[in-house]
């Protein structure tokens, strides 16, 4: 062969596995393109579907309200209209209320007392009465607005056994203005359909589409309950990329469609640029081939031609070593050519570990987010189990007291169960949001002197008295040291220490806890002859949501969370915390270093909490049950004590009865408690009762907002009565002179 032909075939050899493998590696690419595209189509579908399923909940929520209404309860349905309309969403809902036999009794789209039509709904009624829960309907038209809308019906009976339903309706395009709310591109379509496939509302990117016939293969794919990704065409024959996704609430399916060219233009320009190179590769290699192939055959037929010649001698001789000088040029060519080889492979070799270089960070990223996601998972699951535990307990507890052939001592223990187990569930929600405030920044330590030995000694006294640790040996040893630190958060510390302990240590184990000087740090040691910590989990034992291998059982119980809030707490006092252990099976020892202080001159003793004063306290709160156990507690401490269900009822009430004290909801129905605390400051009657936002909201902002409003004090539920009666306490009058006289 000639050597344009070696030169071919060699060019061949080069290119064929680099496209082979470039194909691969592009097909990779492509599929990854798509999926990643995908992915966020999901994501806008997920986000619709919960806007939707929110909605829907917050409506049963508000219809539930509704139906504990003394009005309702009393057959005042001119009362009951007033209240339901301040349900209704302006412009997006109203309210009807149905008989057993469908009739409507009222409907708050037309005014009290209009006529309603005759009984049309009795089929209806019929269904969500014998069902006995809230139902959400399809897409129906109103009989009374002549409108297209969906329905939530909730049963309601009363105390005197009447059965209604209430009923509250959408208008459709309240749910365009919640799709449109999702913020998809423009090019994006999003739709909620019923269970039957019908439109209830449609967008084509930001702006509402109108309603109307489903096209038949998505209709056909929600009335299968297809959940995923599907291929369809638009009502002007797009090509789609459709994610559904249903609702376990509703029953309803959220549509999201991409053109299919939006999803399909990156892979079509990675192909495109693909292609190019290619050519370009195979044009460049081409070339070469020829190029250096006719200056080869040139040089070799030149060193031919000088050999010929050195063999006839004479002027062929001298040509001959003419050529000969010839072959070292073609000789130093080649050199060259190597050394371009060379560094063109260099060159190649570097792009390679570049390219290696990112795919191995592309994993290493997907695979953190793999972890974050199992995280996520784990911890759901992990607050599920250990809030559905005391939950469990608690409803247990309650029906052996509400059982009427209970003994005594059986009712006893269910009330220490459900006192043991409102703790437990109090602690759990309390970690969760002092984890969230530390990483926010937005816990501020209450510093001063004081003794960690005093700390720890005051907690140990509570743990024996609530008999959690019975079934284990407690060894405590203390000396006196003194530390700059806040004594709610350090007791915090040493809460979760042993909590860790107490949960890791199986019965009849010992743990041990001291108190010691080393330098100029206070060191506190909680150790157990527990379960000990695996080597491989040592280094993660102080982060977020880990824990040791938890069987199905999950005896330890736990979220991953105390730990780490006691570093955090630690670095905040300016300590740290370490751990120490052999292994599995030999137990463990946490150890807490705090910088040591100087004695203050004088320790300053804590005043006993004043007793009942005995003041008349208005308690203005909408749940039921709440309201009903507070007020018995206030009465148990002496107080006299009046109750309002809302915000106008307990402004009437405090224009009435005048009280010392208004404890006061936050979420009240109507209107809330700050508008509450304003309009009792405004009115000269009530202007000087003492106001105590008693609410779930407790963060620093919601303080400052309750203070702003007009409050005295800011309670967070749920509230220790202690702390309760030092917050009634501390504005009431003093009398002393009756005290003595008592006396």
């Amino acid at each position: 062969m000639k050597i344009r032909a070696y030169l071919a075939l060699m060019v061949a050899a080069i290119l064929i596995p680099v496209i082979l493998f470039s194909t691969i590696s592009l097909n990779m690419l492509l599929k990854a393109e798509r999926e990643a595209a995908l992915k966020g189509v999901r994501e806008t579908a997920r986000i619709s579907l919960v806007s939707i399923d929110r909605e829907l909940t917050n409506t049963q929520s508000a219809v539930r309200m509704l139906a504990t209404s003394p009005y309702l309860a009393s057959g005042d349905l001119a009362g009951f209209y007033e209240q339901a309309r301040f349900a209704d969403k302006v412009g997006a809902t109203w309210t009807a209320l149905l008989d057993e036999r469908g009739q409507q009794l009222i409907n708050t789209a037309v005014p009290f007392g209009a006529p309603l039509p005759g009984p049309d709904a009795a089929q209806r009624v019929a269904q969500v009465l014998d069902a006995g829960r809230p139902q959400i309907s399809n897409l129906i038209r109103g009989v009374v607005t002549q409108a297209l809308l969906v329905v939530v019906d909730v049963p309601v009976t009363t105390p005197d056994g009447m059965r209604y339903v209430i009923a509250q309706g959408f208008k459709i395009d309240h749910f365009n203005g919640v799709l449109t709310q999702v913020n998809a591109p423009p090019t994006w379509l999003a739709g909620v359909y019923d269970r039957n496939g019908m439109t209830i509302a449609q967008t084509y990117g930001g702006g509402a589409a109108g309603r109307g016939e489903t096209r038949p293969d998505l209709r056909e794919a929600i009335r299968s309950k297809t959940i995923g990704v599907i291929r369809n065409a638009s009502d002007d024959n797009m090509k789609l990329y459709t994610v559904l996704e249903r609702s376990a609430l509703s029953g309803w399916t959220v549509a999201v469609g991409v053109p299919e060219a939006e999803i399909e233009s990156a892979a079509r320009s990675a192909l495109m640029v693909w292609i190019i190179g290619l050519a370009a590769a195979v044009c460049c290699a081409t070339l070469a081939a020829v190029f250096f192939a006719r200056r080869l055959s040139r040089s070799i037929r030149q060193v031919a031609r000088s050999a010929h010649a050195l063999g006839a001698g004479g002027e062929a001789a001298r040509t001959g070593v003419s050529g000969v000088a010839e072959v070292d040029e073609v000789q130093a060519a080649i050199a060259a050519a190597a050394a371009l080889v060379e560094q063109e492979k260099q060159s190649r070799f570097a792009a390679e570990s570049e390219r290696a270089m990112l795919f191995e960070r592309e994993h290493e990223a997907r695979t953190r987010a793999e972890q974050q996601n199992r995280a996520k998972d784990e911890f759901l699951a992990m607050l599920g189990h250990e809030l559905r535990n005391p939950l469990a307990a608690i409803v247990n507890a309650t029906g052996v007291m509400a059982h009427p052939g209970m003994p005594a001592a059986a009712s006893e223990r269910a009330r220490e169960i459900i006192t043991r187990q409102s703790g437990h569930l109090t602690r759990i929600v309390d970690d969760l949001l002092d984890m969230g405030r530390v990483h926010s920044g937005k816990i501020l330590l209450e510093r001063r002197a004081l003794r960690l030995d005093q700390v720890i000694d005051n907690y140990m006294a509570t743990l024996r008295a609530s008999q959690r640790s019975a079934r284990h040996e407690l060894r405590v040893e203390t000396v006196p040291v003194w530390v700059d630190g806040d004594p709610t958060r350090l007791e915090q510390i040493v809460s979760n220490l042993l909590d860790n302990a107490l949960k890791y240590t199986p019965a009849g184990g010992t743990i041990s806890v001291s108190v010691t000087i080393e330098g100029d740090d206070a060191l506190l040691c909680v150790s157990d002859s527990g379960i000990g910590i695996a080597p491989e989990l040592m280094p993660y034992v102080f982060d977020l949501f880990v824990q040791g291998a938890r069987p199905l059982d999950r005896a330890q119980g736990g979220l991953g969370v105390g730990l780490a809030l006691v570093r955090q707490l630690a670095l905040m006092h300016g300590g740290q915390v370490d751990v120490r252990s052999a292994g599995t099976g030999l137990g463990s020892s946490f150890a807490l270093r705090l910088p040591r202080v100087q004695p203050p001159q004088s320790e300053v003793s804590v005043p006993a909490p004043a007793p009942s004063s005995h003041q008349r306290v208005l308690l203005i709160e909408d749940n039921e049950d709440g309201r009903e156990m507070m007020a018995m507690m206030l009465e148990a401490q002496q107080y006299r004590v009046d109750t309002a269900v809302d915000g106008f009822d307990g402004l009437r009430q405090a224009g009435a009865a005048c009280p010392d004290i208004a404890l006061v909801d936050i979420g009240l129905p109507g209107i809330d408690g700050y508008e509450v605390a304003r309009r009792m400051r405004a009115d000269p009657a009530t202007s000087k009762v003492r106001l105590v936002a008693l609410t779930g909201y407790g963060q620093d902002s919601d303080r400052e907002r309750a203070l702003a409003a007009g409050f005295d004090a800011h309670l967070v539920k749920p509230v220790d009565m202690a702390r309760l009666m030092e917050a009634l306490e501390s504005g009431a009058p003093a009398a002393p002179q009756l005290a003595k006289t008592a006396l």
